[in-house]
């Protein structure tokens, strides 16, 4: 039994959710609130004092990324040709990258002063701007439709997929959807990675806290430049 613990939020455990269903093992979603993870990491059962982690049968792992790698190594998403899976791993971190610029964000306690310090980050050559723009040009440049240029759907895959267009959710106050119509590539690559016949139906339910993951969840949203 696999156990994953973390917020009701798709936040950093969305991926490996999706791996662990794909998976097929028995596995367990556990979901805290913040006096449950206050309650965990007082007990020291965080090994570095954040979620999400996963008890495995060998013990409790964490960190999102290493998360990720271990449950898509389940669900057999990870390349078996080292330089392709470690071309796979360099997407990862990449794309991860992004977080780098955005999470200083939530430390502002001044509401138009967030706002405005994102959307400054989302303005042309901001350094979202230039995130997104990163990974529109590697889905462009793919021969395959995967990211790695690899045959089938990978972590990268999921991982682009997943915490991009999580950022358009609604969640986070001066980040909106229609920011999407600068990245007709990004929607391109939702609408793949949208109707994946996996992906489609792990998300083929009513949970509104995920829509953005389903098909056409951006259909309304054309082209423009830097709205």
């Amino acid at each position: 039994m696999h156990e994953l613990i973390y917020f009701e939020s798709p936040g950093f455990a969305e991926t490996s959710r999706f791996c662990l269903e794909l998976s097929g093992l028995e596995w367990k979603n556990t979901v805290v609130d913040w006096d449950g993870y206050m309650q965990l990491k007082q007990q020291g059962e965080l090994p570095w004092g954040v979620l999400p982690i996963i008890r495995t049968p060998n013990g409790v792992v964490a960190e999102s990324n290493a998360l990720l790698r271990y449950t898509g190594a389940l669900a057999g998403l990870e390349p078996d040709d080292l330089f392709t899976r470690t071309k796979v791993d360099e997407l990862v971190e990449v794309i991860n990258g992004w977080r780098e610029a955005f999470v200083p964000t939530f430390s502002i306690q001044d509401m138009d002063e967030k706002i405005a310090a994102r959307e400054k980050l989302f303005s042309e050559d901001g350094k979202m701007d230039l995130a997104m723009k990163a990974i529109s040009e590697v889905f462009e440049d793919s021969t395959t439709g995967w990211l790695a240029n690899t045959e089938t759907m990978t972590i990268a895959d999921i991982k682009a997929f997943m915490d991009t267009f999580n950022l358009f959710s609604g969640e986070f106050d001066g980040v909106t959807a229609k920011m999407l119509a600068n990245y007709p590539s990004l929607l391109a690559f939702h609408e793949k990675m949208s109707n994946e016949p996996k992906v489609k139906k792990y998300y083929d339910n009513d949970d509104k806290a995920r829509w953005m993951y389903r098909p056409n969840a951006f259909a309304d949203i054309g082209t423009s430049q830097h709205i």
